[in-house]
């Protein structure tokens, strides 16, 4: 047991997208930071290491548990960390587009002064709000309106935004091993598609044309059985 304090970018703390830490991006600080350097493990040939050593640290004989940043999992670790450790963390996590995370959940960061803050963030940010983009923002309403009015080719629009966003979910599935949906694209089962667009969006046109697209997603992945 112990405390410790981390570099992450993952998103249940960041509160944003991205991809973890990667081990090239933190080689790199390594080498680019004069006050950093590899620290060799006790079985260099065996064991090459992950792990930085500060150099830089004014009291380095009163640092609990050395000066090392520890390589783990996509974070970079310090155990037991004093407060000039903390402070050279905060400022390797911008490099990183990283933050600072305690075992608690407390968010370390500096002021405009450079000295170091504390901000309580035991309980994750909530994750953002999916971005919607094209013509799948548009009211209900008004994919109603573009089927009645059969001379617009603005209702095979949103039935191609419909067929985009089911390319992007099958993509997703593929990625993470699962099987992907396939469609006979004949005219009947267009057809079925668009009678249950326009029935839920006669339902709901106060709501948007993408949650009808995703009710009409759940339809068909419940009828693949996936």
């Amino acid at each position: 047991m112990g405390y410790d304090l981390s570099i992450t970018r993952d998103p249940i703390w960041t509160g944003r997208p991205g991809c973890s830490l990667t081990l090239e991006e933190w080689f790199n600080v390594i080498q680019r930071d004069d006050e950093l350097c590899f620290a060799l493990s006790s079985e260099p040939r065996k064991y090459p290491s992950c792990d930085a050593e500060w150099l830089a640290h004014p009291k380095p004989e009163e640092a609990p548990h050395g000066t090392f940043f520890v390589w783990g999992g996509g974070d970079v670790t310090c155990k037991y960390p004093d407060e000039h450790q903390m402070i050279k963390m905060v400022r390797i996590s911008r490099k990183l587009n990283a933050i600072v995370i305690g075992d608690n959940g407390e968010r370390y960061d500096l002021d405009e002064n450079g000295k170091l803050v504390v901000h309580d963030e035991s309980t994750p940010p909530p994750s953002p709000r999916p971005v919607t983009y094209g013509i799948g923002c548009n009211p209900c309403e008004k994919f109603t309106k573009a089927v009645a009015a059969s001379k617009t080719p603005d209702g095979l629009m949103f039935y191609q935004w419909y067929l985009g966003l089911i390319t992007a979910v099958n993509a997703m599935r593929y990625e993470d091993g699962k099987s992907v949906m396939t469609f006979p694209l004949t005219p009947e089962f267009i057809r079925e598609d668009q009678i249950f667009l326009a029935q839920y969006c006669q339902e709901h046109p106060e709501r948007l044309f993408h949650q009808a697209a995703l009710a009409l997603l759940q339809l068909r992945l419940a009828r693949c059985g996936s």
